[in-house]
């Protein structure tokens, strides 16, 4: 909405710059040339704003031109018929132009969606046949009768089934998220929650080969949040920092407007333009080559700080990745 402002302000004051600029020059460029500069705003404006918006750039650079241009000047009467077709064909080519360039968003959207829905059956048929064969797979070493497994072997390989249907649940369960909250779906309910507790419970579900140092202080205040989805954006942060890293800190701070959750882990350096898109749906960072996952755990993650009015903000220093989580103390 801001930006679809901007833009037709930055309309108006192109007509405004040319206006000036054909005034300066009023005496060495002819009507033609000056109605071809009337045009630069209205075809600006065709490409970016809403065709109410581009009739009424439209109307002012026809006015402007015919009140300081068209002889006699200084005047709104049109003495020559002609003058008026062209007027109209002004209008009509920003209409015409707006049309056009209406169609080509939609177009652009189409192809985007069509890649998106191509990218995620892609991603859910590797990420979701692969645990689903290594399930399948110990589940017939355990039926077959005839192999004698000691309760070491046996434990492993329930242990490796539960770890891999733990992950199909959460490929399944960010994409829904996502899919919801994207589209509004979920009603948020939220209530007085202890960030302490949450952090604890996120905790006991991800550390599992490494673990995390935490540094929280005693006295954070209490935050007015859905608890269920607060975790499940702690649990996304803590799973992509053992993902791709180690040396795991989780750090809650309290600021000025709310709290912060930071979670931090040494590894691979990535490219400001990268972090630029981490939060991007379906999104596969230079260092998730070797890794499972589907792209969106950062997204969900930031989709929940929208729906509480906070915020998900990704930096890098020397060789640590930084994922803050802002909440508001309140927010009704």
């Amino acid at each position: 909405m801001f930006l679809q402002r901007a833009k037709f302000f930055q309309s108006l004051a192109l007509t405004a710059f040319i206006t000036i600029i054909a005034l300066i020059f009023f005496d060495k460029i002819n009507l033609i040339n000056t109605a071809m500069l009337f045009m630069i705003p209205i075809l600006f404006s065709a490409l970016y704003n809403k065709s109410i918006e581009v009739f009424f750039i439209s109307i002012i650079a026809v006015l402007f031109f015919n009140f300081l241009f068209i002889p006699p000047r200084f005047n709104l009467g049109v003495h020559d018929p002609n003058y008026i077709i062209s007027f109209l064909i002004m209008i009509a080519t920003g209409q015409m132009v707006s049309s056009l360039a209406k169609k080509a968003t939609i177009s652009k959207e189409h192809q985007m969606s069509q890649k998106i829905q191509d990218a995620l059956l892609e991603s859910l048929s590797h990420e979701l046949r692969t645990p689903l064969a290594v399930i399948k797979g110990c589940s017939s070493i355990l039926s077959e009768q005839r192999l004698i497994l000691d309760d070491n072997e046996r434990k492993n390989i329930i242990d490796t089934i539960d770890e891999n249907t733990e992950d199909m649940e959460k490929h399944i369960g960010n994409l829904i998220n996502s899919a919801k909250l994207k589209n509004g779906i979920l009603q948020l309910k939220k209530e007085l929650c202890d960030i302490e507790e949450i952090i604890g419970s996120a905790l006991l579900k991800t550390e599992k080969e490494q673990v995390a140092f935490l540094k929280i202080l005693d006295d954070i205040p209490l935050i007015y949040a859905n608890a269920i989805f607060i975790e499940q954006a702690v649990i996304n942060l803590l799973d992509n920092a053992f993902k791709y890293g180690y040396n795991v800190l989780l750090e809650v701070k309290e600021e000025p407007n709310g709290i912060s959750v930071e979670v931090s882990n040494r590894g691979d350096v990535l490219s400001q333009s990268e972090i630029s898109q981490a939060t991007n749906a379906f999104t596969r960072l230079s260092n998730s080559n070797s890794k499972r996952g589907l792209g969106l755990g950062l997204h969900v993650v930031k989709l929940i700080a929208q729906i509480h009015n906070g915020a998900l903000m990704l930096s890098s220093k020397n060789d640590r990745f930084y994922a803050k989580l802002f909440l508001p103390k309140r927010n009704e």
